[in-house]
């Protein structure tokens, strides 16, 4: 069995599970998997409507466990994650005067989606407000990121005319980062 026909018979899977896919996509703050979902919805393959909903629903609840664990375990919650403990003392200074706009805009910028919640939910701010704020946040991310994986589909198939084989190239770069992810790993 080549590559072509495993994609052909996984294609019905990924269409059935692929919104399950891009729920755990966006909970565990995979940009790339939702760029990819944006792609295959400019293919037919999933839903456009249903993907931006379930992205932002799984946005919404990756960002309220991480309010949540800041807000009941504190400090403590830092030591198990030393990696943001170090980025946390790179946003500590902003929290009194600009809290609001970092829940909105930590989405957004790199480094600081799971440890801006944690630190929120560390410095007792409002958790209706966060969860208010948090909704907003994940409804435009949500949108912005599939609206850009299916403005790339649309561009490759300007470029290259009809992708026959898209799935291909799909699997490549999953696999891509896949290695990468156990290589970096490893590495540690």
């Amino acid at each position: 069995m080549n590559l072509q026909e495993l994609l052909q018979q996984g294609l019905p899977y990924l269409s059935h599970y692929g919104l399950v896919i891009v729920f755990a996509g966006a909970l565990l703050e995979g940009e790339t998997v939702i760029l990819l979902a944006g792609v295959l919805c400019h293919r037919g393959v999933l839903p456009l409507d249903w993907t931006v909903m379930v992205a932002a629903v799984g946005a919404f609840a990756g960002d309220q466990i991480w309010f949540h664990l800041g807000h009941h375990f504190g400090p403590v919650a830092l030591t198990y994650f030393p990696r943001l403990a170090k980025h946390a003392d790179e946003i500590r200074p902003w929290f009194d005067q600009k809290s609001d706009w970092i829940a909105l805009g930590s989405r957004f910028i790199y480094g600081s989606r799971t440890v801006a919640p944690l630190l929120l939910g560390m410095h007792d701010y409002p958790a209706t407000r966060f969860a208010l704020i948090n909704i907003l946040s994940a409804s435009l991310w949500a949108v912005a990121v599939v609206a850009a994986g299916y403005l790339i589909g649309a561009g490759a198939e300007q470029i290259f005319g009809r992708i026959e084989h898209i799935e291909q190239l799909l699997l490549a770069v999953f696999l891509i980062m896949l290695f990468r992810w156990w290589y970096r790993r490893r590495k540690r």
